[in-house]
């Protein structure tokens, strides 16, 4: 049969070739069993596997593996550690409720400034946190619906399955949730929490299960390479940074908010105490004077502090005239300025609303020394009373600030 054998490649033949060197090439895998092949003698051209004389050849090669299917990889992979499992559920919690706690936070912020500023309060973001934590629970599983996996436990390459080693259907995973919150992570209480991490992790490292997977699930992962393991550590560094720079964020925002704080005014160098929940800017009017524009809690009510200079002959009266007229675009004043004694000195105090909108009531009080005119002028926003107690007491402390 040497010499007489040819076979085909796509539609080019090749050959004369013997039976020898075929098998050479079958063994390289440059032709298969079903290769096309003619020997001297036959009407037409027949699979290598079909042609007769040739079934040594075709022999030679062992057949195709089986391919292992999904689920018998995952029968085969062991159960995942206590450890591996501990750090995939914090990264998992981190990644998914660092995000999501700043836009809840801020989304609730913006719709019940109350909740901002109490947010501010030292220690209302651990409460805060803690009530979150179902959300972000809830949250977890939906990301393992749309990803078939969490960022953690993928990062850790760890499969949580049936028992029967069939992945998790998202409803399975968000079954799952409850067991995990409640009796692995004691609700996130830190106490409570510590007690049943510490129990969890006997029973994992024992050989047994967690008490949330037995009987209905298993938590498998392969093992953890070099590389793999040295990137864990560098997510787990970066993501501790991250929550370092969260929690810092609400202080170095809002200074004056959450704990109260001390103004000084700058002309008279005398100091007031800002009452606890008020929050300060500073801007420039049309003249380019500083203006300083404190603010409630509630968001409703701004304090607008200013002064300016005048000629000392021009009365505080004459200078009330003159102010309306500079600000009739933007106040109307309804009825004359009304004398009144503040900090041992005469004031005048004015009321109005806005142009823009006259059901937003303005309150100006405006206070002359030497040469100088301060004005605290009060807006109220939403239909709010601009003259309340704690408002009139902070115009007070803006005035004390000028003996």
């Amino acid at each position: 049969m040497q010499g007489q054998l040819w076979y085909a490649i796509g539609e080019k033949p090749h050959g004369p070739v013997s039976a020898d060197v075929l098998q050479r090439l079958l063994l390289e895998g440059k032709i298969t069993r079903s290769t096309l092949v003619w020997k001297e003698g036959e009407p037409e051209w027949l699979p290598l596997s079909e042609l007769q004389g040739l079934e040594q050849v075709a022999g030679s090669i062992p057949p195709v593996l089986p391919q292992i299917t999904p689920r018998e990889k995952l029968v085969a992979l062991p159960f995942a550690g206590p450890w591996r499992r501990f750090l995939a559920r914090i990264m998992d919690l981190w990644v998914i409720g660092l995000p999501a706690s700043v836009i809840a936070s801020f989304a609730l912020s913006r719709a019940f400034p109350e909740f901002g500023f109490w947010l501010q309060h030292p220690g209302a973001e651990y409460v805060f946190g803690w009530l979150f934590t179902p959300v972000v629970f809830i949250a977890e599983a939906g990301i393992y619906g749309i990803f078939g996996n969490t960022p953690g436990k993928a990062l850790l390459r760890i499969s949580v399955t049936t028992t029967d080693a069939v992945r998790l259907s998202s409803g399975q995973y968000l079954r799952r949730q409850p067991g995990v919150y409640w009796s692995g992570l004691g609700t996130g209480f830190p106490l409570v929490s510590l007690f049943t991490m510490i129990y969890q992790y006997r029973k994992v490292k024992s050989g047994g299960q967690a008490t949330y997977d037995k009987g209905a699930f298993h938590v498998k992962a392969p093992r953890l390479g070099i590389i793999r393991g040295l990137l864990v550590t560098v997510v787990i560094i970066l993501l501790l940074i991250a929550i370092g720079l969260v929690q810092n964020l609400p202080k170095n925002e809002y200074p004056s908010s959450y704990s109260g704080t001390t103004w000084m005014n700058q002309i008279t160098g005398k100091p007031v105490s800002i009452p606890e929940g008020w929050s300060l800017s500073e801007d420039r009017n049309d003249d380019q004077q500083p203006i300083h524009i404190f603010t409630t809690p509630d968001y409703k009510t701004y304090v607008i502090f200013a002064r300016e200079g005048l000629d000392p002959d021009l009365s505080l009266s004459a200078y009330a005239s003159l102010w309306q007229t500079s600000v009739v675009d933007r106040m109307i004043f309804q009825q004359p300025p009304l004398p009144v004694t503040l900090e041992g000195r005469e004031a005048l105090v004015l009321t109005g609303t806005l142009v823009s909108d006259q059901t937003e009531e303005v309150r100006a009080t405006l206070m002359k020394t030497g040469n100088q005119v301060w004005r605290v002028v009060i807006l109220s926003r939403d239909g709010k009373e601009p003259i309340s107690e704690s408002v009139m007491k902070f115009q007070d402390l803006l005035f004390q600030s000028l003996n």
